[in-house]
């Protein structure tokens, strides 16, 4: 979940949202996108999938699943390994 929570803030960052703004161009909560980025909360796949869209990347962008060769700049480094 900590993987998850970094990429959402790095996307969101990148794209110069702040919390609200992307709450509301995602239609979810402000309070969701601060639990998902504080590790809080799980996430619902649905609600992800519109988060993801309003970020304009993929839900495998912000899981971390696509594989290391076809990522590229916009991609947030790994997270350091505990």
């Amino acid at each position: 979940m900590a993987e998850l929570a970094q990429r959402l803030r790095y996307y969101r960052k990148l794209r110069g949202l702040s919390v609200r703004e992307l709450a509301e161009k995602a239609g979810v909560s402000v309070s969701y996108i601060y639990a998902i980025e504080s590790g809080a909360r799980g996430s619902n796949a649905s609600k992800l999938g519109l988060i993801a869209e309003a970020l304009g990347v993929s839900l495998s962008d912000l899981w971390g699943d696509a594989p290391r060769d076809e990522r590229n700049e916009t991609h947030p480094p790994d997270p350091p390994s505990s």
